[in-house]
């Protein structure tokens, strides 16, 4: 006989539920009345006059403020009870500004009566405001500065940063090594009391210990549960996990009470592969490098094929109607595009009566597919398609669809691969881009580019790029084999990396600066040039062979190069010029990258020397064919989407850029943050000193050739002379000079 049992779930009645709930706001009611009867009854009875002169002389008009801000903290918690704790922050600020109103009214003193004898404010106000005015005036303004400091510590800091810098260009300070060593020990400060203050980073170490208390058996749990995808609750699964885990046959680990911060989670048994390593292996260096596993695990990707199958009968057919013969022999699915490999087919013959001949007839044109793009558009239902023809290496025409199942491509996933590290242990610097249109992962080295230009519309991922190819570097480079100089002129971008130990200096976000720090390097390359000239070698590899002093990568990144190109004119475009002309031999690497890819901005002279390229999606086949020198960049999806140009294919290649989150940049800057290493050599971003007067001087060709367009035109400019002498801005200035001395040129007032 077979017993069934029957498992009976209560459901919760709403009934019980709001009755319950009317029942708790009526006791919290009755218990509001109770305590208003009672304090009447006790002003009515003997305690009136000692209540009285004990409210007026402690707080006196204070209580006024204080009262209103009571009871809205009261009808908050009676009606609203969740603003309390969604805008706990602006309650605060609230009771900071009811202190300082308090403070305030106990400089201030009645005519008569008790009021006379202590403030406005009473005893509690002459407390908080000090008794003394200036001491006063200073508590009101740190209260003032420093309750919005420790409520929006990152916010709030940059700002204030922000207004110091301000401050000292206003003042003019005429020491700099001074405003210099105030900035940098102010900067210094704040980025290791801000992250204290924040809570997210005090969330993230709570977080840490909690895993440390964990038993051993709930840690793999806790481990998937802190991979899990962005935007899931952090809370959720703790708890559960305490709850499947008996904590009283757990053992716990050796490492709760350690020193150590960052707690590495052990990987799991398995003994058909073995373990992955989490973090490269930075050789003959005391810096610690960044596990991998501060970034997000890859989600499985699953692509069905019976869509896929039924797009490639689709193709065949469409072409096939209007007599375009041809076979798909391939398909390759990536990350958001799906390439079909299409072979030409053979046209019959047709005999006399038209009827087909028995001969294989002729061959189909290539172009008679490429002519057929729009009808394959129109039968795909969708207007972004790309026809490749040929693809290179293969005997194929591609074409290239929108997937109908798209997936994003995580960092982590190209970073753990062999080709990637095997960039990184040569010593070169490996930077992950993305998936090509086969799913196969892409990574370069950017010692071996040797410089990189990303250009593309705004929204089409050039600032994820970036911040791939940055994050790339520091997982692979520590502080003393790679240093970085980052330009942003739009302040948002790169700005999060500051306080890194791999910068040189701060980013630097005035263009007036750009220009001052690119002569630094400048005159960098030709110190390691002599240093190679005396050691008598060739690059900077044979050179750190050599010497115990290796020499570090330099690596210069500019966030948007329009904005340079507009302000610094040739001096700007001649020092790039320069810097990507001779700067591959002693490791300094140009990244560059714009969203407006005019002739003005990607000249002819810098395409020539940044052979590598990168292009997003772009509005027009101008656009493209600046950038690229080709069209098909204006066809892209966008979102990641990318054509790269470099040295290996002859072809742009279709990469699916690479993914990154900002919670996952925040966790990199961290580590590198809270981590110190030993001191690096110092590498000056400052302008070198003018030349002598002799080499200074402007010579008499260029003023020869000023003469004759000042008697031409005697109303000149510097940036006019800039343009038709091609010289700097000091030396256009000095010329403007000596013809207005002359009299040939009319002075601009």
């Amino acid at each position: 006989m077979v017993r069934s049992t029957t498992q009976i779930r209560r459901v919760p009645d709403p009934s019980r539920r709001s009755a319950g709930r009317s029942k708790t706001s009526t006791t919290f009611d009755v218990t509001i009345l109770l305590i208003v009867v009672a304090l009447v009854a006790g002003l009515g009875f003997g305690f009136s006059q000692a209540i009285r002169q004990w409210a007026a002389t402690s707080l006196g008009f204070g209580w006024v403020p204080v009262g209103a801000l009571g009871v809205a903290a009261l009808l908050t918690l009676r009606y609203r009870p969740k603003l309390l704790a969604g805008y706990w922050r602006w309650w605060i600020l609230a009771a900071v500004l009811v202190a300082i109103v308090v403070g305030a009214l106990s400089y201030f003193r009645g005519p008569n009566g008790m009021l006379a004898a202590v403030s406005l404010g009473g005893r509690w106000g002459r407390e908080i405001g000090g008794g003394y005015l200036p001491l006063g005036i200073l508590r009101a303004v740190a209260l003032i500065l420093l309750a919005p400091l420790v409520l929006y510590p990152k916010r709030v800091g940059n700002l204030y940063l922000l207004v110091l810098n301000r401050l000292f260009r206003a003042l003019k300070i005429t020491s700099k090594y001074v405003g210099l060593k105030v900035y940098l020990s102010a900067n210094y400060v704040a980025r290791r009391i801000w992250p204290i203050l924040d809570y997210r980073h005090l969330r993230r170490r709570l977080r840490r210990l909690s895993f440390r208390l964990l038993p051993v058996g709930a840690r793999e749990g806790y481990s998937a549960a802190e991979e899990a995808p962005l935007g899931t609750s952090d809370e959720a699964g703790l708890d559960d996990l305490l709850q499947q885990a008996d904590v009283s046959d757990g053992v716990f680990s050796d490492s709760v009470f350690s020193d150590t911060e960052d707690v590495e989670a052990e990987p799991a048994k398995n003994d058909a592969k073995p373990a992955k390593a989490v973090a490269f292996n930075a050789a003959k260096s005391k810096w610690k490098l960044p596990p991998l596993d501060l970034l997000m695990a890859a989600q499985p990707r699953t692509i069905p094929q019976t869509p896929l199958l039924q797009m490639a009968k689709l193709i065949e057919s469409t072409l096939a109607d209007h007599g375009v013969m041809v076979e798909v022999k391939d398909i390759k699915a990536g990350p958001r595009v799906v390439r079909f490999g299409l072979v030409p087919g053979w046209r019959q013959r047709r005999g006399p009566a038209g009827k087909e001949d028995a001969g294989e007839g002729t061959k189909i044109k290539v172009n008679s597919i490429l002519d057929r793009e729009k009808d394959l558009a129109l039968a795909l239902k969708t207007p972004d398609l790309r026809i490749e023809a040929p693809v290179p290496g293969e005997a194929l025409v591609g074409l290239e669809v929108p997937s109908p199942t798209p997936a994003q491509v995580a960092l982590r996933s190209l970073m753990d691969i062999p080709e990637f590290r095997k960039i990184s242990s040569n010593g070169g610097l490996p930077i992950a881009l993305g998936e090509d249109t086969g799913g196969n992962p892409v990574v370069t080295d950017l010692a071996s580019l040797p410089h990189l230009l990303i250009a593309g519309a705004t929204g089409s991922g050039k600032s994820v790029c970036l911040n791939s190819i940055v994050a790339s570097l520091l997982f692979t480079k520590p502080p003393d084999q790679l240093r970085i100089v980052m330009v942003d002129p739009k302040r948002v971008e790169l700005t999060p990396f500051n306080g890194i130990p791999h910068l040189i200096s701060p980013v630097i976000v005035d263009v007036d600066e750009v220009n001052p720090a690119l002569r630094a390097l400048i005159a960098e390359m030709l110190r390691r040039y002599k240093l190679m000239e005396d050691v008598a070698t060739r690059n900077i590899a044979g050179y750190n062979a050599k010497t115990k002093e290796p020499m570090p990568y330099l690596v210069l990144i500019v966030d948007e190069l329009a904005d340079l190109m507009m302000t610094g004119g040739f001096e700007m475009e001649q020092n790039l010029v320069r810097l990507a002309q001779l700067g591959r031999a002693v490791g300094i690497h140009l990244v560059l990258a714009t969203q407006r890819p005019s002739v003005n901005v990607v000249t002819g002279l810098l395409k020539a020397n940044v052979p590598a390229r990168v292009a997003f999606a772009v509005a027009s086949q101008v656009d493209s064919r600046v950038i690229l020198d080709t069209v098909g960049a204006e066809k892209l999806l966008g979102k990641g989407d990318m054509l790269l140009l470099n040295n290996d294919s002859p072809k742009p290649r279709r990469v699916q850029g690479a993914l990154v989150y900002d919670e996952e940049i925040d966790r990199v800057v961290e580590f590198w943050l809270q981590q110190k290493g030993p001191p690096l050599p110092v590498i000056s971003l400052e302008e070198p000193p003018d030349l002598p007067d002799d080499q200074d001087e402007v010579d008499d060709r260029i003023l020869d050739s000023a003469r004759e367009l000042a008697l031409r035109n005697p109303r000149l400019s510097t940036s006019f002379l800039e343009r038709r002498l091609r010289i700097g801005v000091q030396k256009a200035t000095q010329v403007m000079e000596v013809l207005e001395e002359e009299g040939l040129a009319i002075p601009n007032y």
